[in-house]
């Protein structure tokens, strides 16, 4: 079976064809195990058209013809012969430095409004480390997070929040400074840095989203609804909007409160 979208098909995406409406439960279970292996969404979508001609030509079901989508989609990212998706490991770092800066940035407003520096003690430092190595591990967990919620979205529930406890209370403990920063220049300069990651994110998005929509290489059908184009906007933009948005609401709030 060809596993290379056709070089002249045309580019539409596969969610508002009549037969991926009809079997959408299969039809989910089925691309979502080929995006947590990182199947390009071109490639899959080549093999849903497959599914569905050849559904369409023995009236069989996709279950029946192809059985558990899970497996199916298991034997078709072994075989191989496709480039994985690029830029994940890209956002996921764009995504943590932004998370990191708007903790560090947050926290340094409120101590500009104290007139203090901006000081951590070892358990602090520690969280923080702690806490990005759990977002540089995110696309790791996605897969298991998917398949054992519970066993795995459970301990990080939480342990992280946890630690964020830990590291508030920590300055009860009269604990060394291991960091003193100066507060102001911090909080203007980290938001400064968010906002130039957030613009790295969003071209990042936005070139990946187009190089990798799920699309058919059949043929569109007649009275099919348009493309969802507003609402893949909405899936660039809102991901590299929420922490630039969150920064200057959250700075406020410590200022006010300091």
């Amino acid at each position: 079976m060809n596993t290379v979208p056709h070089p002249h098909a045309p580019a539409h995406e596969v969610w508002q064809r009549p037969f991926v409406r009809s079997h959408r439960s299969w039809c989910d279970d089925f691309v979502v195990e080929l995006r947590l292996r990182a199947v390009p969404g071109p490639v899959i979508g080549d093999r849903l058209g497959e599914v569905e001609t050849h559904c369409a030509a023995t009236g069989d079901t996709p279950t029946e013809a192809f059985g558990d989508p899970v497996a199916y989609a298991a034997r078709i990212a072994e075989e191989g012969g496709t480039e994985p998706v690029s830029g994940v490991w890209t956002v996921t770092l764009l995504s943590a430095a932004q998370v990191v800066a708007l903790l560090v940035g947050t926290a340094a407003v409120t101590a500009w409004a104290r007139g203090e520096s901006l000081a951590y003690d070892v358990v602090q430092v520690g969280f923080l480390g702690v806490f990005v190595l759990v977002l540089l591990c995110l696309p790791r967990l996605v897969r298991p997070l998917v398949r054992h919620p519970w066993a795995v979205g459970g301990p990080l529930a939480v342990g992280v929040p946890l630690l964020a406890l830990g590291a508030a209370l920590s300055d009860r403990w009269d604990l060394p400074v291991a960091l003193v920063l100066p507060s102001a220049p911090v909080a203007v300069g980290l938001f400064v840095a968010v906002l130039g990651l957030a613009w790295w994110e969003l071209r990042e998005l936005a070139r990946g989203l187009g190089d990798d929509l799920v699309t058919s290489p059949l043929p569109p059908e007649a009275g099919s609804p348009a493309g969802e184009g507003t609402l893949r906007r909405w899936t660039v933009l809102l991901p590299a909007c929420m922490i630039p948005v969150t920064y200057p609401v959250l700075a406020a709030f410590g200022w006010m409160l300091a």
